[in-house]
């Protein structure tokens, strides 16, 4: 009996050992799990100076319906010829910095401060249940936190993707995480409005306003990553 005991503590302490160790390989080697977007960009803000830590122009994720692997974080730096720096953040480590060559100069009117980046946890969670409840299947998602105006509504953009190809694009307010919006992927210039935000009737003037501004964010990607620049020309 008490040879069994001890064997049980013995491999209990292995057992916990593994556990403890893979943990601390996952927290230095960046292989575990992502972290939010508050959690990337304090990590992104250590690649540019302090003077323009405070303004973001763009936060653009990649991942699952319910996480998001990569975060794209664009902060407004007057430096380079866009006004705009790239910042590459994956699991919690800074993998690439660049120019956001995107044909176009950003604004620095159009910066935020960092502190109105909302968790994008609540957004994706109000993409899945739009998507339940119209019965839209989607294994992926492509996440835009932007400022188009400084007098249009502050909103999340989810495109749900289903193997690779776009299910439409959910718009989801930032300050209360309700469904403001639904553009179908035909057509990025129609939307249906959403219960919820009943006050904005604006919904497909919104579409048409976000058109070119997230087709720079498109150009910007495949511009980084295969040096050709086709879809937004």
């Amino acid at each position: 009996m008490k040879t069994t005991y001890l064997r049980s503590l013995s491999l209990a302490a292995l057992a916990a050992l593994l556990i403890s160790g893979t943990a601390w390989a996952e927290a230095n080697t960046g292989t575990g799990s992502s972290g939010t977007v508050s959690d990337a960009f304090q990590v992104a803000r250590q690649a540019v100076g302090p003077q323009v830590q405070d303004k973001v122009v763009s936060v653009y994720g990649i991942g699952s319906p319910a996480a998001i692997d990569k975060w794209y974080i664009i902060f407004y730096d007057p430096s380079v010829p866009s006004h705009g720096r790239a910042v590459l953040v994956e699991h919690d480590q800074i993998t690439k910095t660049y120019p956001a060559n995107g044909g176009t100069t950003y604004s620095a009117s159009l910066s935020f401060d960092p502190s109105r980046i909302t968790s994008e946890g609540p957004a994706l969670d109000a993409a899945q249940g739009y998507a339940a409840k119209h019965h839209i299947a989607y294994d992926s998602v492509k996440a835009l936190l932007r400022q188009t105006s400084s007098s249009k509504p502050f909103r999340w953009r989810i495109e749900l993707l289903d193997v690779g190809a776009s299910k439409g694009f959910v718009y989801v307010n930032a300050l209360d995480d309700t469904v403001a919006a639904y553009s179908s992927p035909s057509s990025k210039n129609s939307s249906t409005g959403s219960s919820s935000d009943s006050s904005d009737k604006t919904a497909a003037g919104f579409a048409n306003d976000v058109k070119g501004t997230f087709l720079g964010i498109g150009g910007d990607l495949q511009e980084f990553f295969t040096g050709e620049r086709t879809v937004d020309k």
